[in-house]
C-alpha cells in the first residue's frame, strides 16, 4: 500500500511542481554594500560587520596607532565604528531582515492525512484513506510576501545606517565637548590663581584698613565661586571622558591623547531653503518612514478575502476493504464567511494613516532641527566675530593700559590683577561660545543626515 502512495506522490500534478519551484528562492546577501556606502559618503568613515566573529587585525592596528598619536574627531569616529559592540549589534538587524526575506519565499509545508480502518469481517482488507495537499495560495502570496520582505530589507538597511550615523555624530559632539572642558579647566585654574592672589592682597589690606569689609567679602565670594566652578568643570570632564570611552567601545579607562585646541569655524551661512530641501531628501529616518508607508500599502494586498480561504490542493486516495485502490485530486480549505479580513484591513488602514502622520511629524521635526541649528550657528558666528574683533582686543588693551598705569604707580597691584582676571574670563567666555558653535555644527550635520559639505556638493552635482 505504501509503495502505491509513493508512486502516486511522484506523479503530483504540475501545479504542485510549480509551487515547489516558486518556493525555491535564492538566499540574498546579508548586505550588498548599501549600508557601508551610505555611511562612507555621508561622513567619510568606514564601518565593519564582523559576520565571522573574528576580529580584523588591521582594524586593531588602526585603533592602536590612533590611540598612540594625537586623536582627531575623525579617528575617534573610526575607532567607534570598528570597536563599539553597538555597531555589531545594529548590523545583526540585517541578518534578521535577511532571514525574514528568506522565509517570505518559502512554501508552506505539505499537509498529510492518513486514516486506517480495520474491518470486523474476516477476508476483508484494511481500509486506508490518505490526503496530501500543499497550499495553492502560495502561488499568489509568495510574490507579494517577497516584495514586502524586500522592502523591509531595504528599510532595515537604512535604519542600520541611520543608527550608526547617529553614533558617529555623538562621538564627534562628545569629542569637542571634552576638549573644550579640559581647556576650560586650565583657564579656570589660571583665573582661580589670580583670584586667590587678589584675595590675599585684600586680606592684608583689610588688616590695615585700606579697603572696606564689603570689598573683602566680594573678593572671598569670587574665590569660593571660582573653586566651585573649577570642581564643576572637573566633574563634567569625568562624565564626558567616560561617555567618550563608552562610545568608542572601551570597557576600561583608556588614555586619550586629545588635541589642545578646538577646530576652526567653518560655517559662513548657507541658504536655509537649500538646507531644508537637503534634509527632506537625505535624512535616513525620513526615508525609513516612507518605506513604512509603501510596505503597509503593499500589505493590504495580502488581506483580500481569498487569502483567508487557506486553499490547498493535492492528491487523495483510498484502498477499499475489497482491495480496490482509487486515487484522485484532493482539495481542502476554509470558507471565509465570518473572517474575510475585514478586521485586518481596518487595522492596516489605521496603521497606514498613522505612518503617514508620523512621516509628517518627522518632516516637521527635521525642518525645525535644521532651522534651529542654522539660526544657532549664525548667532554664535556673530558672537565669535564680536569677541574676535572687539571684546578680546579691547580686553587686551585694558590689560596693557593697566600694566602701564601700574608701572607709573597709577593703579595698585590688586586692580592690575583684577583687570587681568577680567581678560582671562573674557577669553574663557569666548571658548565657551566656540564650543557651543561646534556642538550646533554637529547638530546641523545630524539634522541634514550627513556632512554638510558632502551633501552640498551632491546637490551641486545634481544641478549640473
Amino acid at each position: 500500500m505504501f509503495e502505491v502512495i509513493v508512486l502516486r506522490i511522484r506523479s503530483i500534478p504540475l501545479l504542485l511542481g510549480l509551487c515547489l519551484v516558486t518556493g525555491c528562492s535564492k538566499i540574498p546577501p546579508a548586505d550588498d554594500g548599501t549600508v557601508f556606502e551610505e555611511i562612507y559618503w555621508r561622513i567619510n568613515n568606514n564601518a565593519e560587520w564582523r559576520q565571522d566573529c573574528c576580529y580584523n587585525q588591521e582594524y586593531q592596528e588602526f585603533i592602536d596607532n590612533a590611540l598612540a598619536n594625537k586623536l582627531t574627531a575623525d579617528s575617534a569616529i573610526q575607532i567607534a565604528l570598528f570597536n563599539n559592540p553597538k555597531v555589531q549589534a545594529t548590523f545583526q538587524e540585517l541578518g534578521i531582515a535577511r532571514a525574514d526575506l528568506v522565509a517570505a519565499g518559502l512554501l508552506s509545508n505539505p499537509s498529510f492525512e492518513l486514516e486506517i480502518r480495520y474491518p470486523n469481517t474476516q477476508g476483508l482488507k484494511t481500509n486506508i484513506e490518505y490526503l496530501i495537499t500543499s497550499s495553492l495560495l502560495d502561488l499568489f502570496l509568495i510574490p507579494l510576501r517577497r516584495q514586502m520582505a524586500e522592502l523591509n530589507f531595504q528599510q532595515t538597511k537604512l535604519e542600520v545606517a541611520h543608527t550608526i550615523l547617529n553614533l558617529a555624530f555623538d562621538v564627534r559632539e562628545t569629542f569637542y565637548e571634552l576638549i573644550a572642558e579640559q581647556k576650560k579647566i586650565d583657564r579656570l585654574q589660571s583665573i582661580l590663581e589670580l583670584t586667590s592672589i587678589i584675595n590675599e592682597i585684600f586680606s592684608k589690606q583689610i588688616e590695615v584698613g585700606n579697603i572696606n569689609s564689603l570689598e573683602f567679602q566680594l573678593s572671598q565670594l569670587r574665590l569660593l565661586e571660582g573653586k566651585q566652578e573649577l570642581l564643576s568643570a572637573q566633574t563634567h570632564v569625568i562624565q564626558l571622558r567616560e561617555k567618550l570611552n563608552r562610545l568608542l567601545g572601551f570597557n576600561e579607562d583608556i588614555f586619550l591623547n586629545l588635541p589642545e585646541n578646538l577646530p576652526d569655524v567653518d560655517y559662513c551661512g548657507f541658504d536655509l531653503c537649500t538646507l531644508e530641501s537637503i534634509a527632506l531628501e537625505e535624512r535616513l529616518d525620513l526615508q525609513v518612514a516612507r518605506f513604512e508607508i509603501i510596505a503597509l500599502r503593499q500589505k493590504l494586498g495580502l488581506k483580500e478575502w481569498w487569502s483567508y480561504s487557506n486553499l490547498k490542493v493535492g492528491i487523495s486516495g483510498e484502498r477499499d476493504t475489497d482491495g480496490t485502490n482509487v486515487i484522485g485530486p484532493g482539495f481542502s480549505g476554509e470558507l471565509p464567511i465570518f473572517n474575510y479580513g475585514q478586521a485586518d484591513r481596518m487595522r492596516l488602514i489605521a496603521e497606514l494613516k498613522k505612518a503617514q502622520e508620523n512621516l509628517a511629524v518627522l518632516e516637521i521635526k527635521a525642518l525645525s532641527e535644521v532651522r534651529e541649528a542654522h539660526k544657532l550657528l549664525m548667532s554664535y558666528l556673530q558672537m565669535v566675530k564680536e569677541y574676535q574683533n572687539q571684546l578680546i582686543p579691547m580686553q587686551e588693551q585694558v590689560s596693557t593700559s593697566s600694566e602701564q598705569l601700574y608701572n607709573v604707580m597709577g593703579i595698585g597691584i590688586d586692580k592690575l590683577l583684577e583687570n587681568k582676571r577680567i581678560e582671562m574670563r573674557g577669553k574663557h567666555n569666548y571658548s565657551e561660545i566656540v564650543k557651543k558653535y561646534l556642538v550646533a555644527r554637529v547638530e546641523l550635520d545630524r539634522a541634514l543626515g550627513g556632512n554638510l559639505f558632502v551633501l552640498l556638493s551632491k546637490q551641486e552635482c545634481l544641478k549640473e
